[in-house]
């Protein structure tokens, strides 16, 4: 082969290399430029996708949220209520103690482990200052709706024992010579008086001068609210064998003080009419 000959074949080959060299560079580029061009687009959609779904996510948080609030406004609509205090309205307890229907002679050391304390704020008398735990919560929230519309009810006398309730007893005999049947009209007999039992108190006084307070005053308008009746009504002491007493309230329920009130009965009355025979004991509970 001539010199020119091999001239030529070695351009040939540079040519076609350089046109290898430029093509690969073409070519990879391209590649580059249609990755930068269409991964971008991918991932936008990702983060699109990822958003979409956390909103998804979140409305049906809150759909679910509201749902479960309108379920709670529902069970709190529903739920009996006495002035903001959640209070069973169809618990009562109509057992009737009185002369006539004594206390069993074991209620009194049994009832002791179902008697609750009184906040000192809520009485005041250091003597006597238990109640049934069953009563508690109603007489509570009577009392602090009562000083919360300015007036100072406070219970005085609530549950007493036996003991208790015969050193008064045997006191009352004393002042009327002796004559224990006078006596038992004002304070009842050991294991006959409803203060035995633990679901009924007295308030702020055991005095006439009750009937002439704001606190008598108030309770005659709201003590059914909470379940209490006034026990001792005017012009009633032939069906209750008790005096008039102002001052002493008894636990019955919220419905039935509502029909007691309205019926214009005493609980004896009320209980005799309606044919209701609750057993004196502990078990009423």
């Amino acid at each position: 082969m001539t010199d020119r000959g091999r001239q030529a074949v070695k351009r040939r080959r540079v040519f076609l290399i350089s046109s290898a060299l430029i093509i690969g560079i073409i070519l990879g580029t391209i590649s580059f430029g249609v990755s930068r061009l269409f991964t971008p687009k991918s991932d936008n959609n990702e983060k699109k996708e990822t958003k979409s779904s956390s909103v998804s996510k979140t409305v049906k948080k809150i759909k679910k949220d509201e749902s479960k609030s309108e379920e709670t406004s529902s069970k709190q609509v529903t739920t009996p209520k006495t002035n903001g205090n959640k209070l069973n309205e169809k618990y009562s307890n109509l057992m009737l103690v009185n002369a006539k229907n004594p206390l069993p002679d074991n209620y009194d050391s049994e009832i002791r482990k179902d008697l609750v304390e009184i906040e000192p704020e809520l009485r005041n008398n250091n003597y006597v200052t238990k109640i049934h735990k069953s009563v508690y919560p109603y007489i509570t929230a009577m009392v602090r709706a009562a000083q919360a519309d300015g007036v100072d009810l406070k219970v005085w006398s609530p549950f007493r024992s036996y003991a208790d309730q015969k050193a008064l007893f045997d006191k009352q005999v004393e002042r009327y010579g002796g004559d224990e049947d006078k006596a038992a009209t004002i304070v009842a007999r050991p294991g006959t008086s409803e203060h035995n039992s633990g679901i009924c108190a007295d308030f702020n006084m055991a005095d006439d001068a009750f009937e002439q307070t704001e606190m008598f005053k108030w309770l005659c308008e709201h003590a059914e609210e909470y379940g209490f009746i006034l026990r001792y009504p005017k012009d009633k002491q032939d069906k209750t064998g008790v005096i008039y007493e102002s001052w002493h309230w008894r636990f019955v329920g919220i419905e039935a003080a509502k029909k007691i009130n309205k019926s214009g009965l005493c609980l004896e009355e009320y209980l005799k009419k309606n044919n209701i025979k609750q057993e004196v004991s502990v078990d009423n509970f």
